[in-house]
């Protein structure tokens, strides 16, 4: 029991996971920290929320579905590494647009609006059935799990979106979504309207847990314990933490050690192999430290 609840008092505290974005090579870095904390005795893939954007939908699904599996997500981002940098040798999207993702934030809704538009151009959106079949051979099998949330944005309108278990939509169309980088993937075409990655919006987004309408929250639910993962750095991550804290969770951020020197190398197969190996040594590093924090 922590100190946002007591029992008997009908309070149910938050635990949540937050898994950010970052191409393959970051799917590789998040799987390599998630097996090795679970394998610590962290307990997270039992969180209350797990809400991944981009790389963080592939590693939060298999964390939610296959906690095993977790092992095998390096030699299967290998493969999607491979792909991006096939297309990129076809001269297939528009790798430029990878920068813009750097600047702007939540509050610049404008921002995503643009970058969604240049991402549309540059690669036409494709169907859900396209959609599906895209992530079919590197995801688990199984019902989308309930307390997993898949961040996309609306490329017509900048506003983020949870994917979830109540949109029942399969779940290879969120992570599609989530993971339509711009000018790297093809943007999708759900429920009338075209979405793009989730980091578009803010690398790990962890501040939508504010928002008990977007995150479907039972009506229970108090602050609590929010861990946040990211294979990048980000100067949103600090005031999302901020704002967290603000109204009561604990929170902790995790940002990878560096292993890479710019943004296309998280799309890059040679740097797949590196990223778990960092991932698996930080989780080592820091297991410790987090379990203590974990079970106050």
């Amino acid at each position: 029991m922590n100190d946002y609840g007591q029992s008997g008092s009908g309070v149910t505290p938050l635990d949540a996971l937050v898994l950010g974005g970052g191409g393959p090579v970051g799917v590789a870095w998040t799987s390599g920290m998630l097996f090795g904390l679970e394998s610590a005795g962290l307990p997270l893939s039992e969180s209350g929320l797990v809400v991944g954007t981009s790389a963080g939908s592939v590693a939060g699904a298999w964390l939610t579905m296959d906690q095993p599996g977790l092992q095998a997500l390096p030699g299967l981002m290998q493969k999607r590494a491979a792909w991006h940098a096939k297309n990129a040798g076809a001269g297939l999207g528009d790798r430029s647009l990878l920068r813009r993702l750097a600047g702007g934030g939540p509050d610049d809704p404008d921002r995503a609006v643009r970058i969604g538009r240049a991402a549309i151009a540059a690669i036409p959106p494709i169907s859900v059935d396209e959609a599906e079949h895209l992530w079919e051979q590197a995801l688990p099998t199984g019902p989308f799990p309930p307390q997993l949330r898949i961040v996309a944005v609306n490329a017509e309108t900048g506003a983020a979106r949870g994917w979830s278990a109540s949109d029942n939509i399969p779940l290879g169309v969120a992570v599609s979504c989530s993971t339509a980088a711009p000018g790297a993937a093809p943007p999708v075409t759900v429920a009338g309207s075209v979405w793009i990655d989730g980091g578009v919006r803010s690398g790990t987004n962890a501040d939508l847990l504010l928002d008990p309408d977007w995150a479907a929250l039972p009506a229970d639910s108090s602050p609590g314990r929010v861990l946040v993962l990211a294979p990048m750095p980000s100067e949103a991550l600090a005031r999302e933490q901020a704002a967290l804290a603000e109204h009561g969770h604990h929170v902790r951020v995790i940002v990878a050690e560096p292993f890479y020197e710019t943004p296309l190398d998280l799309l890059d197969p040679r740097f797949v192999d590196i990223a778990a190996a960092a991932g698996t040594n930080q989780a080592k590093d820091i297991s410790d430290d987090l379990a203590n924090w974990w079970n106050q």
